[in-house]
């Protein structure tokens, strides 16, 4: 893991070590009371595939040929920085049949270890609190015991299912309300949770909660990994979905890095652009 990836923008160009290329940002310190720091990331093929369809199984999943170890480090360093993970009531349900991609980080294995001290030496919890967006409310309730070592709350509509919401309620999840139909509004998920002291959430949800966040104007910074594969294929997931945004959102470039060592047979580019207002 210690082989250096080449940093091709902003220029002067050099050679950056993988571990703490993203660490470094302290991501937790940009937010403030009344905005949270909000930012996602995922990794896509050349072509646009972060997710496909696969015949056993009932869900789509990321394709193994662009996922690597190296890649993973770095998401795991934002998880790393994170008050509050953002994801969707998809993965609890995922999760429930086998078929979510991992457990939600930060991971306790040895080779995270010095990600765990950096929140350590930050005042931070060892674990960052999950956010589950849902308009249905249809989360598997033993699929959050393994997250009871930390808080977790489902951000939903104020329409939502009102026998649904007690369920939760009654096992001991936090409920919030943050729009007025059956899902919640990107701008006013943020208000709610900066209500709750959070000031750096990661969204690492799919193309729908990334839409959410988009068409409200709220996300600050996005991280995409970008293989260099080609996958073709006709079910898949791209980046986001949803109505279209007009005007288009303009996104400026940060910072691209080059990594030639994976994943296999390829290389990627690390990719970090920010929202033109952030």
């Amino acid at each position: 893991m210690n082989k250096r990836v080449t940093r091709l923008y902003p220029l002067p160009s050099g050679e950056y070590s993988l571990q703490g290329l993203y660490l470094e940002q302290a991501l937790h310190a940009p937010g403030c009371p009344d905005k949270p720091f909000v930012y996602s990331n995922f990794i896509t093929s050349l072509d646009g595939r972060i997710a496909i369809a696969s015949k056993d199984r009932a869900t789509h999943l990321v394709p193994t040929a662009i996922t690597n170890p190296r890649d993973w480090r770095l998401y795991q360093e934002l998880a790393g920085q994170a008050d509050l993970l953002i994801t969707s009531g998809r993965f609890f349900r995922q999760l429930k049949i086998d078929e979510a991609q991992d457990v939600l980080p930060v991971s306790t294995h040895a080779n995270y270890a010095d990600i765990r001290d950096w929140r350590s030496r930050h005042g931070l919890p060892p674990q960052p609190d999950i956010a589950i967006l849902s308009r249905s409310l249809a989360i598997p309730l033993e699929s959050l015991e393994a997250y009871r070592d930390r808080r977790i709350l489902v951000v939903t509509g104020s329409a939502a299912d009102p026998r649904r919401i007690d369920q939760l309620t009654a096992a001991g999840i936090d409920v919030l309300f943050a729009g007025s139909g059956t899902g919640a509004t990107g701008d006013e998920l943020v208000a709610k949770l900066a209500d709750q002291g959070y000031r750096s959430l990661y969204t690492i949800a799919g193309p729908d909660v990334l839409h959410t966040l988009l068409e409200a104007g709220v996300l600050d910074r996005l991280y995409l990994t970008i293989t260099h594969q080609l996958l073709a294929g006709d079910d898949y997931d791209t980046l986001t979905r949803g109505s279209l945004l007009a005007p288009a959102l303009g996104m400026q470039l940060r910072s691209l890095y080059l990594d030639t060592h994976a994943p296999d047979g390829a290389s990627q580019w690390f990719s970090v652009f920010e929202t033109r207002r952030a």
